[in-house]
C-alpha cells in the first residue's frame, strides 16, 4: 500500500525516497484509490468538516470501479473518505470483492472504532490488510477484542496530537502499530488554531496525492485527493468518465504543483505536510 511505502521510506535518505516514490508512479492508473463507500457517520467530531450526507455508494457502482481497476494489476484501496466505513451495509462484501478480483490487491480501512466490536472478527476474516483506528473517546474495546487485534498484528492506532488527551497517548503508547499525526486543515476547511495547531507557514512543495492517490466520492464524482469534503474540485463522474480518464485529466494539477501554482482547494490545503516531497529541486520550476 502506498501509505505503508511512504512510512517505510521516510527514514531513508531524501534522494532515495524521491527516486523510489517516482518509480512507483503509474501514469495510466493510480496506485492507490480512495473509495467513499459511505458518506454516513455516527459521530460529529468538531474538527471534521464533512458534508452531513447520510448515504452510501451503490454496490454496482463500487463493483464497476473495482472491475476497471482489475485491468491494471494489483492496486491498493482505502474504503473510506469522510464517512465511517463500517456503516456501509456491504463493507464485508466490498473487501471480499476486491480480493476476489486480484488476490494481491490491498485493502485499508480507517475507522472511528465505534463498530469494531461488531465487525472486527468478520473484517479480519475478509482479508482486509490493515485497519487504522483514528482515536475517538466514543470507541470502547473489550479486553478480548484488544487481544485479538493485537494478535492479528495489522491494527494500527492513530493518535492525532491536537485531539488525543495526554492520558490516552500514555495508555496506547506501547501498541505495536502506532501512528502519530498532526491535524491538517482538510483542504482549508477548518481553522487549525481552534484546536491548538499551528497553520503551516513557509514554502510548500507538490502534494504526492496528485501522483499516487486520488479519490472517488460516494456518488461517483472523481476528486483529486482525499481532502475535499465538499466536493469542490470535481473532475468528472464515474462511469461517464473512467478512473483512467480522470487520472489523465489530473495532469494539469500536477503541472501546476511543479510550477509552484496551487489552485482551487490546493490553494489553502495543508495535507501535503503529512508526506515528504517526492520531487527533486531540478524537477520543479518554482520552489
Amino acid at each position: 500500500m502506498i501509505a505503508e511505502h511512504a512510512q517505510t521510506l521516510k527514514k531513508a535518505p531524501s534522494w532515495l525516497y524521491k527516486a523510489a516514490a517516482q518509480t512507483y508512479i503509474d501514469k495510466e492508473f493510480p496506485r492507490h484509490l480512495f473509495i467513499e463507500t459511505t458518506a454516513a457517520c455516527n459521530l460529529r467530531c468538531d474538527y471534521c468538516p464533512r458534508e452531513r450526507v447520510n448515504t452510501h455508494m451503490d454496490f454496482d457502482l463500487f463493483r464497476a470501479i473495482i472491475d476497471e481497476s482489475a485491468h491494471y494489476g494489483a492496486r491498493s484501496f482505502s474504503l473510506h473518505l469522510f464517512g465511517e466505513p463500517l456503516l456501509y451495509p456491504k463493507i464485508i462484501e466490498a473487501v471480499r470483492y476486491i480480493k476476489k478480483k486480484n488476490k494481491s490487491n490491498a485493502v485499508l480501512l480507517t475507522t472511528n472504532g465505534t463498530l469494531l466490536e461488531r465487525f472486527g472478527d468478520d473484517l479480519i476474516k475478509s482479508g482486509v490488510n490493515k485497519i487504522i483506528w483514528s482515536w475517538r473517546p466514543e470507541a470502547k474495546f473489550s479486553d478480548s477484542l484488544k487481544a485479538r487485534l493485537r494478535s492479528w498484528g495489522k491494527f494500527a492506532v492513530r493518535l492525532i496530537d491536537e485531539v488525543v488527551p495526554e492520558s490516552e497517548k500514555e495508555k496506547w503508547k506501547d501498541w505495536p502499530l502506532l501512528e502519530k499525526r498532526s491535524l491538517h486543515n482538510y483542504g482549508g476547511n477548518i481553522e487549525l488554531s481552534k484546536f491548538g495547531a499551528k497553520n503551516t507557514a513557509g514554502s510548500r512543495y507538490p502534494c504526492y496525492h496528485l501522483w499516487l492517490a486520488p479519490a472517488v466520492a460516494w456518488n461517483g464524482n472523481h476528486l483529486i485527493c482525499c481532502s475535499d469534503p465538499h466536493q469542490k474540485e470535481v473532475i468528472g463522474t464515474f462511469p461517464a468518465m473512467t478512473i483512467s480518464e480522470a487520472w489523465k485529466e489530473m495532469e494539469k494539477y500536477r503541472r501546476w504543483h511543479l510550477e509552484g501554482k496551487y489552485e482551487g482547494i490546493c490553494k489553502t490545503c495543508d495535507v501535503w505536510k503529512n508526506y515528504p516531497d517526492i520531487f527533486f529541486r531540478f524537477q520543479k520550476k518554482s520552489s
